[in-house]
């Protein structure tokens, strides 16, 4: 059976927009309440899916995934250095969201601690006021790991897993200047999550080359679950495409309809016909409905369209790999 056609891409080479847009998605699981743990890890662990999933959360809340006013002595104005970090400085360009006053800082530790915290992780909700670890400074990240036995390094070859912290040292002096969430990793990109990223700053989603000289390591959270790797089906699996995908009525059959680009469900895979451009490819086909088309129930899209993964590769964005049809 013949390949299907792949429609252009308007930015060009598709490995860019899935760096770019990989991020943008639908939290699947809430987590419901903070966890107070003072020593070892509960019975019922939290799991990746939880931490990820609360740092997707936060990425989509607009009502805090930014720094506010302009960069000041201390920072910028923030939400999460204000709900940890409260005799930091607040100016008049600091507002208040939730009932937390922004305040002044730096703020990519004050993000991942919120998110590892609001996730149920052991050790994250101790304040560094009361001997915590975990403090407003990125390195922190790294002492966490150290402390409890969770830390790796870039060069030890360690795979890094949804819901670790990586941290960062941009001048390659020895001094770790930022920390993020890891979202999901493949064999050679990792994607992350990640507060006060970029100009202006803001929460984004980013995606690095694993080799990168600026990545110093990982800490994996203390007591974490692992993610199952096989859902009970039937089921709706979430999963985020970076551009519109084309429908068809089997896979690589006639074509029916248009899945458009964001956060979409699946419903299951099977093997089928190439899709690749450049370097990127998929056999993977997935079983879904279609936002546009005829008919366009239980159509098929290629599994290249999906954001964060890599080829030959078919999960939903909380890294579980989707069932067979």
């Amino acid at each position: 059976m013949e390949s299907p056609s792949i429609e252009p891409h308007p930015e060009g080479d598709p490995m860019a927009l899935r760096q770019l847009i990989s991020g943008a998605a639908t939290a699947l699981v809430v987590a419901a309440g903070l966890v107070t743990i003072a020593a070892a890890p509960a019975s019922a662990a939290v799991t990746r899916a939880q931490i990820v999933s609360v740092a997707q959360t936060e990425l989509n809340n607009a009502s805090r995934n930014y720094g506010a006013g302009p960069q000041g002595q201390w920072g910028v104005c923030n939400y999460y250095t204000g709900y940890f970090r409260t005799w930091k400085p607040a100016t008049a360009a600091c507002p208040t969201t939730d009932g937390v006053r922004w305040r002044e800082s730096d703020w990519c530790a004050d993000f991942a601690k919120y998110v590892w915290k609001n996730a149920g992780v052991t050790y994250a909700n101790i304040a560094e006021g009361s001997g915590g670890v975990l403090t407003g400074v990125a390195a922190s990240f790294k002492d966490y790991g150290t402390t409890y036995g969770t830390w790796h390094t870039r060069s030890s070859g360690y795979t890094p897993q949804p819901g670790d912290a990586v941290v960062f040292d941009w001048e390659g002096d020895g001094v770790i200047n930022h920390v993020g969430i890891v979202s999901s990793a493949n064999a050679s990109t990792v994607f992350t999550i990640e507060g006060n990223s970029g100009t202006p700053s803001m929460t984004r989603a980013r995606s690095y080359t694993r080799s990168s000289a600026s990545i110093v390591g990982y800490s994996a959270p203390v007591g974490v679950g692992s993610t199952p790797t096989q859902p009970p089906a039937p089921g709706k699996y979430w999963v985020d495409t970076f551009a519109a995908a084309a429908g068809y009525s089997t896979p690589g059959g006639t074509r029916t309809g248009t899945l458009n680009a964001g956060t979409n469900y699946v419903y299951c895979k099977v093997w089928g016909p190439i899709v690749q451009v450049s370097g990127a490819y998929n056999h993977w086909w997935l079983r879904t409905d279609l936002d546009s088309g005829s008919p366009w129930q239980n159509q098929y899209v290629s599994a290249y369209y999906l954001s964060r993964w890599g080829n030959d590769e078919a999960k939903d964005n909380s890294g579980v790999v989707i069932p067979d049809c």
